[in-house]
């Protein structure tokens, strides 16, 4: 299989390379490849995530896809997050595409991830993860699939996200938090059951 990269580099140019040409370079802080634009007949609608992370917008295909980046950057594994600076373009005989990644990130190991979404839970087609990993393999990169859980985890990790601006930070109250909820549950059984530091009430938890 053939492989090809095309991404932009650190001043904005468009590029095509192979995958081991961008080993130990830092592509998740490329800029982006193709934002994501609103346009007539488009059927799902562009979202912007703030991402605590980098304190920059991540631009999102969808509103599940958006759910996904806020899954991400509530990773405590992961300090870069990312909108894609590039795809892979792949040709095998007569069949040839391209593998668009739905982020890019950076662990607290220095390990560089590109994250494959494919929407309603499903997962990426055979295809697309096989020219993700051989792509990866080359570049010294990790592939994993971006999911974005439903039910009560996605509802309290969305109310405690309006506040993962700087502002709201706080030190002393960050462990008693996590012990609190160790364990899915409403935010109101949790912040009725723990005791928080002087200053901290019920509404900024």
């Amino acid at each position: 299989m053939d492989l090809q990269v095309r991404y932009r580099d650190d001043m904005g140019r468009e590029r095509l390379g192979t995958p081991r040409a961008l080993r130990g370079l830092p592509v998740e802080e490329w800029p982006v490849l193709h934002e994501q634009r609103a346009y007539r007949g488009r059927k799902s609608k562009v979202r912007q995530w703030w991402s605590s992370t980098t304190k920059k917008d991540v631009s999102c295909r969808s509103r599940e896809h958006a759910y996904a980046a806020m899954f991400l950057d509530r990773d405590p594994c992961v300090v870069y997050l990312a909108a894609p600076s590039l795809q892979v373009e792949w040709r095998e005989g007569e069949r040839a595409g391209v593998v668009n990644p739905a982020f890019m990130a950076r662990t607290v190991e220095g390990q560089q991830i590109i994250y494959l979404h494919s929407p309603d839970g499903r997962e990426p087609d055979d295809q697309e993860w096989s020219v993700a990993q051989a792509a990866a393999a080359q570049a010294g990169w990790q592939v994993d699939v971006a999911r974005a859980p439903g039910g009560q985890l996605r509802r309290n990790v969305y109310i405690v996200s309006q506040f993962r601006h700087d502002e709201f930070a706080d030190a002393s109250a960050r462990a008693v938090l996590l012990e609190a909820f160790a364990r899915p549950l409403p935010l109101s059984r949790g912040a009725d059951a723990v005791d928080l530091p002087p200053g901290q009430d019920r509404a900024s938890s």
